[in-house]
């Protein structure tokens, strides 16, 4: 389907962008030596998310809400600050102001899937909305990132869009690298597993 990965391991799809089209954009990763359980729990826990701040250029990478819903979801809202180098169209357009805004995770165990969207970035110039689908498979876990950017930035819609994706895309490479190390970490912690 048009929002399935498909062997891009760590890159965004870039297609095509019409006027009217979002930027769509698939992430993957991969955790090797973790069954879905154990993932879950490393991946939505303060201590990944401040490891992934630390050692992913962010100013700062805040767990603000972790929630177990009536019906079994859980969501998550974590608090982001990028370092990021803007293009000097884009600072100029910002006037100063930083760039912050919150992940929304809305996990369904039932599913093994999560809805995700950013909120309070730039108001309503920027959505950036998806998908994620965890799947346990030998070995390990795969986690799959599906969306989409929007921006309505007259003039830099386009540019902004690409950006953006560019950013999250080369973000998570390294996400990937901090989730594996702290997989292994833990795992060289557990008793009788050396």
């Amino acid at each position: 389907g048009p929002h399935s990965c498909r062997n891009l391991t760590r890159r965004a799809c870039m297609r095509p962008r019409m006027k009217s089209t979002p930027m769509r954009f698939e992430i993957e990763l991969f955790a090797r030596g973790v069954d879905l359980s154990r993932f879950r729990a490393i991946y939505f826990s303060r201590g990944f998310n401040d490891a992934v701040a630390r050692e992913v250029r962010l100013i700062e990478r805040t767990q603000r809400e972790h929630v177990l819903q009536p019906d079994g979801t859980e969501r998550m809202r974590v608090h982001v600050v990028p370092q990021i180098g803007l293009p000097r169209a884009i600072q100029a357009l910002l006037r100063g102001h930083v760039i912050s805004y919150d992940e929304i995770t809305e996990y369904d165990p039932a599913t093994q899937q999560a809805r995700l969207h950013i909120t309070r970035l730039a108001g309503d110039a920027v959505r950036v909305a998806g998908e994620a689908r965890f799947t346990e498979e030998a070995g390990g876990v795969r986690l799959c990132f599906t969306g989409e950017a929007r921006i309505r930035v007259l003039g830099l819609g386009g540019a902004l869009e690409r950006f953006l994706v560019r950013e999250v895309t080369e973000r998570y490479r390294h996400v990937e690298h901090v989730l594996q190390r702290f997989i292994d970490e833990r795992h060289a912690l557990e008793p009788g597993t050396s």
